[in-house]
C-alpha cells in the first residue's frame, strides 16, 4: 500500500491543495450530489466543473 501511494504521489496530495473558500466547496457538493445520472459535473458560481476521475488525474498530474 505504501509503495502504491508513493508511486501515484498520493502521500503529497493534501499539500497540493491551498486555502479555499468554504462556501464554494459547499456549493460544489450541494450541486453535485443527488442525481440519478452522475455525469461527474457540478456548477459553482454558474461555472460548470468537471470532476471525473480522469479529469482529477489530469489536473493533479497523477
Amino acid at each position: 500500500m505504501q509503495a502504491t501511494a508513493e508511486e501515484y504521489r498520493r502521500l503529497d496530495f493534501n499539500t497540493m491543495i491551498g486555502e479555499c473558500n468554504i462556501s464554494w466547496v459547499e456549493e460544489f457538493y450541494a450541486n453535485a450530489l443527488g442525481y440519478a445520472l452522475d455525469d461527474y459535473t457540478t456548477t459553482v458560481r454558474g461555472k460548470t466543473i468537471r470532476y471525473s476521475p480522469e479529469r482529477i488525474d489530469q489536473i493533479f498530474g497523477f
